[in-house]
């Protein structure tokens, strides 16, 4: 049972940061395998590591959650699976998963394997908790940028598990949807490799001037240790810490605090804080999404680094040195009878006991007898070993003995093999699942579609011809829907979910919640639902179209798109990706707002130039510096079977807009489109992939 009746979970990147975890109190620990994590730069485990850790944690009746939390290619899924049944066979309790279609194929293989819903698959509403539930996850990690009332409303209305986190860094995209690392350097974050981007310097431009300068992406680490006692209050299940890169030193630091006020809950204590902020802090600590105060509060503008020192007390040095601090309370029975051996029985949890007995039998002794007292004395000698005894109860004889060495040699024994039943792993089933793939898709005929964001755009694009289907903000769609254009409109849903009044009969989803509140209006997923591999995509039913992601280069997509032979797949072949959304707007924080007007760019140390939009809900939208130009690659795309060419508007003029349609149009029918000049446009992953 759950201390308090919430979990704390700490991160292990290792075997000695899971020791230092378990010894300072943690319920539960995250791991990595050494694939398929979105920690791909921490120590993680090899199956031999990973059974010892299990093993270790499991005699502490402590839980381990393995994150096989990246997107899957359609190439790695059989690699990934195999990692999972491993992770399996090692007795693993969980796995956090990201992949939706890897998933789906896990819950049928490995029946008694919880699956816990990444905080990467950007769950921000109750009805994206109710789509994992029906897809068979226990339990959901919600986005971090939910405030304690939202947190609350989805705790309530659920029948999930729900996992917050409650200490560490944050990035200032939400998770999942950031591509900045991945578009920039080629190193995803939807793949355990972010090169954190975030943490680096721009300058903020208005109408081509530079009014800022400072580390504008850059946010505080979350401490919400003032706010245990709220989380409890509106039953949050498990409290989680991030740092799967962190050392022992900092993990045993801040579980063995968390640790202490989840066990105690007063007032947090200077002393504790400091110690905190000692272990690892950029500039202080924050809990602005929690609580609502965004703003410039919640950023270390001046420092991205941790300037905290990274000093540790003595007894957190203590614990992440692995040593048994965290006794494992056992009762002992002992009894020593005339004519028998002496015989020790100990009491671990849930009733488990085990038995040992010496080889001497008892005698008459030549001076003095063994009293109870006396050989109580001796079985409490657990000073090197993981326990400590809670009762011994001896009974003996009168005027019997056996040496002192034996009694110490039966007490060893006894205590190894309770050591060795509490790290026992039970077999688990495996069922013999076959992968399902649907027959391979003919080639299709090709055709256009455009988002928008204004009506002037829409109005642009429809005027230019040759567009089957347009996506169009809430507002924006309700407008063009009025137009007698023959062209379908789509509403876009905001891509982090929230109440709009859609009007038009189709709508395009970027979220499992999305697809729940829109039912039989969504029928068109968006990129941002992170579709990797046929699985993911197959498993999205009831869309009629799905955007493949940006991330997958021509062959990756081929290989996606050969097993879809009924369903739409679309591909992003113009316009600025979207780099980040974020909540905590950062033009905001350094006191200004563009209301809407699309005014302000970042600046990057090599001089790119990167917009930001305005988006519904005040979240900011940080787009790329180049647009993706694919009208000369149609040759090469139309060999993936993809047959929809998406074109994405952002900060076009509207002739603009007309401009690209006509030269998309004529691509498609086969003539020759015109040069871009170079380094003005980017073709994205299509040649490379992550």
């Amino acid at each position: 049972m759950l201390k308090n009746n919430i979990e704390l979970l700490a991160p292990a990147g290792g075997m000695a940061e899971l020791k230092a975890a378990v010894q300072s109190g943690a319920d539960a620990v995250y791991i990595g395998a050494s694939s398929f994590s979105a920690r791909a730069g921490a120590g993680n485990f090899s199956p031999e590591d990973m059974r010892s850790a299990v093993e270790y944690a499991h005699a502490y009746g402590v839980k381990v959650h393995c994150a096989l939390n990246t997107l899957i290619k359609e190439s790695e899924i059989d690699s990934a699976i195999e990692t999972a049944v491993c992770a399996n066979e090692c007795g693993v309790d969980a796995l956090i998963i990201q992949d939706i279609g890897l998933s789906q194929h896990i819950k049928k293989l490995l029946p008694c394997m919880e699956l816990h819903g990444s905080t990467q698959m950007t769950v921000t509403s109750l009805e994206g908790v109710m789509a994992l539930e029906k897809m068979g996850f226990s339990r959901v990690v919600l986005a971090r940028e939910l405030s304690l009332g939202e947190i609350e409303h989805i705790v309530k209305n659920s029948k999930a598990e729900i996992e917050v986190f409650v200490h560490g860094a944050i990035c200032m995209c939400y998770s999942g949807q950031c591509l900045m690392s991945s578009m920039l350097g080629g190193r995803s974050g939807n793949r355990g490799k972010c090169a954190q981007p975030c943490r680096l310097p721009y300058e903020l431009i208005e109408k081509d001037k530079v009014c800022d300068n400072a580390y504008v992406l850059s946010p505080k680490d979350m401490a919400l240790i003032e706010h245990l006692e709220d989380l409890k209050r509106v039953g949050v299940s498990s409290l989680k810490i991030e740092g799967r890169l962190k050392s022992a030193q900092y993990v045993s630091a801040v579980v063995g605090v968390y640790r202490k006020y989840l066990d105690n809950p007063v007032p947090v204590s200077d002393n504790d804080m400091a110690e905190l902020k000692n272990a690892f802090s950029r500039s202080g600590f924050t809990d602005g999404y929690l609580t609502g105060k965004l703003g410039k509060q919640m950023m270390s503008h001046k420092n991205p680094a941790n300037n905290s020192g990274s000093t540790f007390t003595a007894e957190a040095k203590l614990r992440a040195e692995g040593k048994f601090v965290r006794k494992i309370p056992i009762d002992i029975y002992a009894s020593l009878y005339e004519g028998d051996v002496f015989r020790v029985t100990a009491y671990g949890k849930d009733g488990l006991c085990v038995v040992c007995e010496g080889s001497e039998t008892a005698q008459t002794p030549q001076s003095r007898p063994l009293d109870g007292a006396r050989i109580e004395e001796q079985l409490r000698k657990l000073g090197d070993t993981p326990f400590e005894a809670k009762t011994v109860t001896v009974e003996v004889d009168k005027n019997v003995t056996v040496p002192i060495k034996e009694i110490n040699k039966v007490r060893r024994d006894v205590c190894d093999l309770l050591w060795n039943e509490l790290c026992h792993i039970n077999k688990r089933q495996v069922n013999n699942v076959e992968i399902i793939r649907k027959e391979k898709r003919d080639v299709p005929n090709m055709y256009l579609t455009a988002e928008v964001m204004t009506r002037e755009q829409g109005s642009a694009v429809i005027k230019a011809g040759g567009i089957k289907r347009i996506y169009a903000p809430c507002d924006v769609a309700q407008e063009l829907s009025q137009l007698d254009c023959g062209v379908e409109i789509v509403t876009r849903a905001s891509d982090i979910l929230s109440c709009e009044d859609i009007k038009t009969e189709a709508v395009s989803v970027s979220s499992l919640g999305a697809m729940v509140r829109y039912g039989e209006k969504a029928k068109y997923g968006e990129w941002r639902l992170n579709v990797y591999n046929s699985l993911t995509a197959n498993a999205m039913s009831g869309l009629s179209c799905i955007t493949i992601s940006p991330e997958l280069n021509l062959r990756d997509i081929a290989d996606v798109v050969s097993y879809l032979p009924d369903i739409d797949a679309e591909l992003i072949g113009y316009g600025r990706i979207p780099l980040m959304i974020m909540k905590n707007c950062p033009i905001k924080a350094l006191g200004r707002c563009q209301n809407g007007k699309n005014i302000y760019k970042l600046k990057d140390r090599k001089g790119m130039e990167f917009p930001i939009i305005c988006t519904k809900g005040c979240n900011a939208v940080l787009l790329n510096s180049k647009p993706i130009y694919t009208a000369d690659m149609i040759d090469e795309i139309r060999k993936t079977k993809i047959n929809c060419i998406r074109l994405n508007f952002t900060v076009e003029k509207s002739e603009e807009c007309g401009k690209i349609v006509n030269i998309y149009r004529k691509a498609l029918e086969g003539e020759m489109p015109p040069s871009m000049a170079e380094n003005t446009f980017t073709r994205g992953h299509l040649k490379r992939g992550v």
